[in-house]
């Protein structure tokens, strides 16, 4: 039994150049809202009001170069539609027993992964 650390994870974070920029491209491209944030450096992404993840301004080359975590979809053809649609370059959808997934890279070249888990 673990005492020290409970679920679920509470959010994720990522570093990015531009803030401003990174933002509106992550509220653009993957439908997050802006939270709280100073572009100086952080930024709060949402989801119907409940956070998801935190942007802070990178110093330096911080990119993530594989997938540290998964974004959760119901319909993965739509979802990688959806992300094509707005000029991402995405992976090929991978199909595994109990789900399927893909990756991208964000403006920064961080990459992100979405999944969708079979019940």
């Amino acid at each position: 039994m673990n005492l020290f650390i409970s679920k679920p994870i509470t959010g994720a974070m990522y570093y990015v150049k531009d803030l401003e920029s990174a933002c509106h491209w992550y509220c653009h491209t993957l439908g997050f809202s802006l939270g709280e944030h100073d572009f100086n450096d952080f930024a709060e992404l949402t989801v119907d009001g409940q956070y998801v993840m935190h942007l802070f301004k990178s110093n330096g080359n911080d990119r993530a170069a594989r997938a540290t975590f998964s974004f959760s979809t119901n319909n993965i053809e739509s979802t990688y539609n959806f992300i094509q649609d707005r000029g991402v370059e995405v992976s090929a959808i991978n199909k595994h027993i109990d789900h399927s997934d893909f990756t991208f890279n964000d403006c920064d070249g961080n990459q992100l992964m979405i999944c969708q888990f079979y019940k």
